[in-house]
């Protein structure tokens, strides 16, 4: 592409969302119940991917939008987005939703939206809400075609028409539900100098094409596995197309080695059930339930108060343990491809926060820092940097399998990583034989630091250290880190492949 600044879209195709919980057909089927978590997963996906400007809804929202629960539903996809996003949000009705309910809850008008990147790429947005005959068949209103003689010739920046069913090409002679005067709408684009125009619509999409100078792609399904969204950038007058699916597909079996379960007091939605089925859906060849062990022995109260930290005998005392019961309900999950572990800590008198009846059973031991050993706030950097390194080092000695979020304590206190640390703790988990994972929660880990551990000949364990249902099999980000340090062709020995040990 072009030196010119970039504009990125987010298109999310046919969600077709019916929640079960609300009374929705049964008959809809599980992707669509998914709805919901489907658009969260995508806007996660694509904001750790290279991010957006702007997010296109296509249309066909929910499988129903004229069942009772509409409304309700509406509110819960309008909620999720704006929980992920803070973005401008260009919204086009299909043939299953209610127009105007669907309009009002989203806050959107059919019509024209200027919306810039902060790099000072700005475009002209055209959505509409074409009407439906009782058959199904669409038609683009004679007033809403005349928009078009307005925009022609003016020069506020590039156009970009975004509505549900599908222009161009013609899918096939039978397929009934082509714009029934699209040759005209196309007219009316080529006149005004479109740049692109966007639908929906059609399931499987359609690749981008040309016509009389414009660009016309229709986004695949949301809805249907492998769960397509895709990402439009734009450089002055150039378009690129990027579809990308959220289950794994080819590349070497996937283990997720870091996923949280109901006991996790900082969990949100999710379960052990949740985690499995969604690793099956997803693609995952593995999972292992991981839990934090201080958070089994004590109060949550405590836990968010350091106290396994600084006073040992919070954690060691037990009286408040839910160990059992994570034991009891999560160690028959165990199969071919479902482990469990624990998650510890270091305490002030260096031991790992896991009592000794609890450090063999576990088929993996992920170390982590949380909580340094001194105020944070009272340290210097090179203070800081010294007792991160001081801790590191002796939850690798004291026997741990992987690494949990390596420097990302620094990121989340607001501290510029030290990438002075980068060798020697790379070094260290060599020498301990310890895998590092690569985890993109609430993180940015630095491809730097992780090539430094390959040279050293450290493995790398793929974490998604899933809180709520959504994150779990979120690799993508992962594998793109991968992309560039790794060959292809040498992934698989790479990867972290479990503890001969356990």
């Amino acid at each position: 592409m072009s030196g010119e600044p970039e504009f990125r879209l987010l298109v999310i195709g046919d969600v077709h969302y019916a929640p079960s919980e609300g009374g929705a057909d049964e008959a809809a089927g599980p992707r669509c119940c998914m709805g919901r978590e489907l658009i969260r997963r995508a806007i996660e996906d694509a904001k750790l991917r290279g991010g957006f400007e702007a997010i296109a809804l296509m249309g066909d929202l929910l499988a129903d939008g004229d069942a009772p629960w509409a409304a309700q539903a509406y509110g819960r996809l309008q909620e999720e987005i704006r929980a992920a996003a803070d973005a401008p949000l260009l919204v086009v009705p299909g043939n299953h939703d209610n127009a105007q309910q669907l309009l009002t809850v989203f806050h959107h008008r059919p019509g024209l939206y200027e919306i810039a990147s902060p790099g000072g790429a700005r475009y002209r947005f055209v959505t509409f809400a074409d009407p439906y005959a009782q058959d199904d068949s669409c038609i683009r209103r004679r007033e809403d075609r005349q928009l078009f003689r307005k925009l022609a010739g003016q020069s506020a920046g590039p156009i970009v028409v975004l509505q549900h069913n599908p222009i161009n090409p013609v899918i096939d002679d039978e397929y009934p539900y082509m714009l029934t005067n699209r040759r005209e709408v196309m007219s009316d684009y080529a006149e005004a100098d479109v740049l692109l125009s966007i639908s929906g619509h059609f399931h499987a999409g359609q690749k981008p094409s040309t016509a009389e100078g414009v660009n016309y792609f229709t986004a695949p399904a949301l809805c249907e596995r492998p769960f397509h969204y895709t990402v439009v950038t734009l450089r002055g007058r150039e378009v690129h197309v990027e579809i990308r699916g959220l289950v794994l597909d080819g590349g070497p079996p996937v283990v997720d080695r870091h996923a949280h379960t109901e006991f996790a007091y900082c969990g949100s939605g999710i379960s052990a059930a949740l985690v499995l089925e969604r690793a099956e859906t997803f693609g995952l060849a593995g999972v292992c339930l991981v839990e934090h062990a201080p958070q089994l022995y004590m109060r949550a109260e405590d836990y968010w108060q350091g106290r396994h930290i600084v006073t040992p005998a919070f954690w060691r005392a037990g009286e408040h343990s839910r160990m059992g019961q994570f034991k009891s309900d999560i160690c028959p999950l165990r199969s071919g491809s479902v482990r469990v572990g624990l998650e510890v800590e270091l305490d002030v008198d260096g031991a790992l926060t896991v009592r000794d009846e609890d450090r063999d059973w576990p088929d993996l031991l992920v170390g982590a820092i949380h909580w340094l050993h001194r105020d944070d706030n009272e340290l210097s950097n090179a203070e800081r940097a010294d007792e991160f390194m001081r801790i590191n080092e002796t939850i690798l000695t004291c026997g741990v399998d992987v690494l949990a979020h390596p420097l990302r304590f620094m990121r989340r206190k607001n501290r510029k990583a030290p990438t002075e640390l980068y060798a020697p703790l790379a070094d260290v988990l060599a020498d301990t034989n310890t895998a590092a994972e690569i985890n993109f929660h609430n993180n940015a880990p630095d491809p730097v630091f992780f090539a430094a551990c390959l040279e050293r000949g450290v493995k790398l364990a793929l974490g998604s250290d899933a809180h709520e249902p959504y994150e779990v099999a979120a690799f993508a980000p992962h594998f793109d880190l991968l992309g560039k340090i790794v060959p292809t062709n040498e992934l698989a020995s790479v990867l972290y492949a479990g503890s001969a040990g356990r």
